[in-house]
């Protein structure tokens, strides 16, 4: 019998190992280009993005994948906490939480959903690390439940009055690398498209 401490080893060992599988499968990220694209198109999403901006906030929007595991035991389940996000006042926490619901209902309506679980099922289950943690908990009894969290599509920041006048300023200077995620500014890259300025 496997011990709870020994089990949160393990998982946290198959949660990289499967991170690691989808950051070498390009499929993946190209996929996951193509989500964000169309979470980014929706209108609702637009909508709740520009009230954030109107009440004093900005968004940095951006997809990152999360693997989140669970393991069926017969006391239970075991899972990793999840990380803490900072508080925010009342009425953007409301903004918040429309945002993160409209990209949630692109997510559930869209094609691009079911075909990153598809390919993270395939990466997962090539990646020898993760068979072998996986295969020892399943011989001990216990089911391993997977599942892709895109749930942190925007991180909200609270901004002073004179970086919103400058970002909206026609003139600004400021260069856009630091709105962007990694994903973003490597796609950026391989379109020849500079994010300094000018």
């Amino acid at each position: 019998m496997i011990d709870d401490k020994t089990m949160r080893s393990m998982l946290e060992g198959m949660e990289r190992a499967a991170e690691e599988a989808l950051q070498a499968d390009p499929a993946f990220y190209e996929t996951l280009r193509s989500l964000k694209a169309e979470i980014d198109r929706d209108p609702r999403v637009q909508s709740a993005i520009s009230q954030l901006h109107t009440a004093g906030s900005t968004v940095y929007s951006s997809l990152v994948p999360r693997i989140k595991i669970r393991i069926r035991t017969s006391a239970g389940e075991i899972s990793l906490p999840n990380k803490k996000v900072g508080s925010q006042s009342e009425p953007v926490a409301h903004l918040t939480q429309e945002l993160r619901s409209a990209a949630a209902a692109v997510m559930m309506r869209g094609r691009y959903r079911e075909a990153l679980d598809h390919i993270m099922n395939d990466a997962v289950g090539a990646s020898e690390r993760f068979e072998d943690l996986a295969g020892e908990l399943e011989r001990a009894g216990n089911e391993i439940v997977i599942c892709l969290d895109l749930s942190a599509y925007a991180q909200i920041r609270k901004t002073s009055g004179k970086l919103l006048l400058s970002r909206n300023s026609q003139s600004s200077t400021e260069p856009l690398a630091h709105l962007l995620s990694r994903q973003d500014l490597q796609f950026l890259k391989e379109l020849k498209i500079s994010t300094a300025g000018n």
